[in-house]
C-alpha cells in the first residue's frame, strides 16, 4: 500500500503542478515512514522507556561568553513539508484510495489492538494519518475486560452487591422540584 502511495505521489505530483523538489521530499518521507514502521514491526512490542533525568548545566558568567564578531550569513530557506490537516490528500487528490484503505485498516479492531499494544507504531503512523486527514483514536475502540463476577455473596451469604436495593423507577417517573 505504501509503495502504491509513493508511486501515486511520483506520478501525479508533477502533473498536479507540485514542484519536483516537493515531490522528492514527500516520496522520501513516505519511504522513511515505511522503513521505520517495518523496523518497529520486526522488533515487536517494547515497553516504554523511563524518562532520563536532566543533567544540570553549569552557568557561564555573561562576561566570559564569546561575542560574535560578524553577523551570521543568511541561509537559504529549507523546503519543508506542510503541516496542516490532510495536506497530502489536498495536494494530490489521487491519494484518496490510500486514505480510504487507511481508514478501513484503522477501523479493524485487531489492528487497533495491535496499535494499542505497541505505542511506537502510533507515533510512527501519526504523520501519515495527519497528512491524509484521518484522526487516530485517542483510546482503543474496544472496552477493557469486565471484572470477574463476585461470588462473595454465595460463599459468605452476604447480599449480592450487584443487585439493587432500590426498585427501578417506572418510565412515567417524574422528578419533582424541592
Amino acid at each position: 500500500m505504501m509503495n502504491a502511495l509513493c508511486d501515486t505521489v511520483a506520478e501525479h505530483g508533477p502533473a498536479g503542478y507540485v514542484p519536483v523538489p516537493m515531490v522528492n521530499l514527500i516520496w522520501t518521507r513516505l519511504q522513511n515512514l515505511t522503513t521505520r514502521f517495518l523496523a518497529a514491526l520486526a522488533r515487536g512490542p517494547m515497553p516504554p522507556r523511563a524518562k532520563p533525568t536532566p543533567k544540570p548545566t553549569p552557568e557561564i558568567p555573561p562576561e566570559s561568553q564569546p561575542q560574535p564578531e560578524q553577523p551570521p550569513r543568511a541561509r537559504r530557506k529549507r523546503l519543508t513539508l506542510p503541516c496542516r490537516e490532510a495536506w497530502l490528500y489536498r495536494l494530490i487528490p489521487e491519494t484518496g484510495f490510500t486514505r480510504f484503505t487507511l481508514q478501513h485498516i484503522l477501523a479493524d479492531p485487531e489492528f487497533a489492538g495491535f496499535l494499542a499494544a505497541n505505542p511506537k507504531l502510533i507515533r510512527i503512523l501519526t504523520p501519515l494519518y495527519n497528512a491524509m486527514g484521518i484522526d487516530l483514536p485517542t483510546e482503543p475502540p474496544f472496552a477493557p475486560d469486565p471484572p470477574p463476577d463476585s461470588r462473595r455473596h454465595i460463599i459468605f451469604g452476604t447480599p449480592d452487591c450487584t443487585a439493587s436495593d432500590f426498585p427501578t423507577p417506572t418510565p412515567d417517573f417524574k422528578i419533582q422540584p424541592a
